[in-house]
């Protein structure tokens, strides 16, 4: 993206990167905002221990209506970035793909988390098509054992099978995007584990993998999300 806004030029924004070039000179914005994040649903079928919700009814469970999402979009005219996950699974929402197409269709980078369990190939053949950019697969663990522990519930083996599934249909179709990736939460519980969770990686046919810095709660902390489970034990510096 290029251009002006008010007289004053824009630089690029590469939707992958926005982030690094986020400066600040004075309290007046230096660009109009290029990136959202919508949570599309608070609801989840995972008890996850490194997430509040668990532990917590935050407010009622619900999803994002289409008119909600679309006039909050239409509000941000060069959008280059969208983020379609807050607390809950976004694929538990029944327009995520038409949400993800409406995005594309404005030419906006479009991605989310999810922790796998409806990646069906009804699901994920939705979300080719409407040419989701990125899609993020929480595992958290690289065994059923520990991801019982981490997330609440036995869906281990089931997540690597859509996973596996969906990937040999991208890659027997030759679909490209989205692009697909695995993730693991920082925890000293089970970091140890990063390079049999490569392994799992490989063995389910995903080609990057990433770590993931744990939020954790300084006071009142609940389930993992606490200061001993973090890689260094505070929140910055």
């Amino acid at each position: 993206m290029s251009g002006t806004i008010e007289g004053h030029p824009r630089k690029a924004v590469n939707p992958r990167r926005y982030f690094e070039s986020v400066e600040t000179r004075s309290l007046e914005p230096e660009r109009a905002p290029v990136c959202l994040y919508l949570e599309t649903t608070n609801r989840c079928n995972l008890l996850c221990t490194t997430c509040p919700r668990t532990y917590a009814e935050l407010e009622p469970p619900a999803d994002m209506s289409w008119e909600l999402f679309t006039s909050i979009v239409e509000q941000v005219p060069n959008l280059a970035r969208a983020v379609l996950h807050g607390v809950g699974e976004p694929m538990l929402v029944k327009d995520l793909p038409r949400m993800v197409r409406y995005l594309k269709e404005r030419s906006t980078y479009v991605l989310f988390n999810t922790n796998g369990t409806a990646l069906n190939e009804r699901n994920g053949r939705a979300l080719i098509e409407a040419e989701l950019d990125e899609l993020r697969v929480s595992f958290d663990a690289a065994n059923a054992k520990s991801y019982r522990a981490i997330r609440g519930k036995d869906y281990f083996n089931r997540i690597c099978k859509n996973v596996r599934a969906f990937r040999a249909l991208q890659e027997r179709e030759g679909h490209e995007k989205p692009r697909v990736s695995a993730w693991l939460t920082g925890l000293r519980e089970t970091v140890e584990q990063l390079p049999e969770f490569v392994q799992l990686a490989a063995d389910t046919g995903v080609k990057e993998v990433y770590l993931q810095r744990l939020v954790f709660f300084d006071q009142d902390a609940i389930g993992h999300a606490r200061p001993d489970q973090a890689l260094y034990e505070r929140l910055s510096g």
